[in-house]
């Protein structure tokens, strides 16, 4: 964490956290991919940590919609699928 976020535990997140970049490789990486993500994008939102349980997580994991990939398969079918795999296979 003090790599990525220059803290030492979730406890020191302040309520409004800038992503800086630290002098190692961690750190450039991280911001090299949320940097080519921005570069991709007109707009995009800001980057917002939260704790395990923190009501911004809930709101978060409301937005969040699965993508069915073009002749793919979603991940609950995929699941289904191997699932009738391991059926078929057990009888």
């Amino acid at each position: 964490m003090r790599k990525l976020f220059g803290i030492s535990s979730v406890d020191e997140i302040p309520s409004q956290f800038v992503l800086q970049q630290y002098d190692n490789p961690l750190s450039k990486k991280l911001n090299e991919v949320i940097n080519e993500i921005r570069s991709q994008r007109c707009n995009y939102l800001r980057l917002k940590l939260c704790r395990k349980g923190d009501p911004s997580g809930a709101l978060f994991f409301s937005y969040i919609v699965e993508d069915k990939s073009p002749g793919g398969l979603s991940y609950v079918e995929f699941l289904v699928h191997v699932l009738r795999q391991i059926q078929s296979k057990m009888t």
